[in-house]
């Protein structure tokens, strides 16, 4: 008899094209989902969606670039984000206003090379990107929980972060400065810390804040099989346990700039505000702090 239900951890092993369209099956996994689950896929179909709806993206997310290693256009990517790093570094240090020099150098800037080219899209810095630090955050495109998120200040601690994360650590001794214990724990697995595409964003350096601490929101939602969306409107809110700065001595504490419970729960703070780091909507303030 044909299973009504079928609960995994992952994708693999549906074989939804055998799935049998005269009854109806439970499993807890889309196929493709990987079009909305993996980072970089999301920031492409985000981009698609916008350019179908006459949207600028970066209306909707922070200046974002993706790399691949092991894509013809790889120098091509990195070059375009050594432009935009270095265009906010060159108006830090003068005494113009930051926004305007930095937009109008990006209003020129070449958003795709020998590929459709998002007419929509129009590089920009938001005011809640920039507070006096050039600061920008590194994100493996498959990885979950926190892991390989890097925050860095400098073209010199990216190079050095993609160098560790296309070759993999083997002991805790090439770990790059500021991993927290969870990705330590991982480093004996084989391919756990290594990654070749990555998503890179300007850091928001102005967020809401909760009690002078980072957070963000969690929340579930069902989508069924014929495209009805249901949101639970009970969630939480995930808390950092350290007071949010952007000094350059917090660059690399991750339990600064992150809130997954992965990261939060090997910190000497964990549950020393929330239990557990959260709280729920009805706790929080109807005010809130903004840096």
């Amino acid at each position: 008899r044909q299973r009504q239900m079928c609960i995994r951890d992952s994708s693999k092993g549906f074989y939804f094209d055998q799935m049998l369209a005269s009854k109806k099956q439970l499993i807890n996994h889309f196929e493709h989902h990987e079009e909305i689950t993996t980072k970089d896929l999301l920031y492409k179909n985000l981009a698609c969606y916008s350019e179908h709806t006459k949207r600028n993206v970066l209306d909707i997310v922070p200046l974002t670039f993706l790399l691949d290693m092991d894509a013809e256009d790889f120098s091509f990517d990195l070059d375009r984000f050594i432009y935009c790093y270095n265009a906010i570094d060159q108006a830090k240090k003068s005494k113009e206003d930051v926004f305007k020099m930095v937009n109008q150098k990006l209003a020129t800037f070449p958003i795709l090379k020998d590929k459709k080219v998002y007419t929509q899209c129009r590089f920009k810095l938001s005011e809640t990107s920039y507070s006096g630090s050039n600061l920008w955050i590194l994100k493996p495109t498959g990885f979950n929980r926190g892991r390989g998120v890097s925050v860095f200040d400098s073209v010199e601690k990216l190079k050095k972060l993609l160098r560790f994360y296309s070759d993999g650590a083997r002991n805790e001794s090439e770990l790059p400065e500021g991993c927290s214990e969870g990705e330590r724990n991982l480093v004996s697995l084989p391919g756990a810390m290594r990654s070749r595409s990555f998503v890179i964003q300007k850091y928001i350096e102005r967020p809401l804040l909760f009690h002078e601490r980072k957070f963000d929101i969690r929340v579930w939602a069902l989508l069924t099989h014929d495209m009805k969306l249901y949101f639970f409107k009970e969630g939480y809110i995930r808390t950092s346990c350290e007071k949010y700065t952007i000094d350059n001595s917090a660059v690399d504490r991750k339990n600064v700039h992150l809130t997954n419970n992965a990261i939060q729960k090997y910190c000497e703070g964990y549950g020393i505000y929330e239990d557990g780091n959260q709280v729920s909507f009805q706790q929080f303030p109807v005010s809130y702090t903004h840096l």
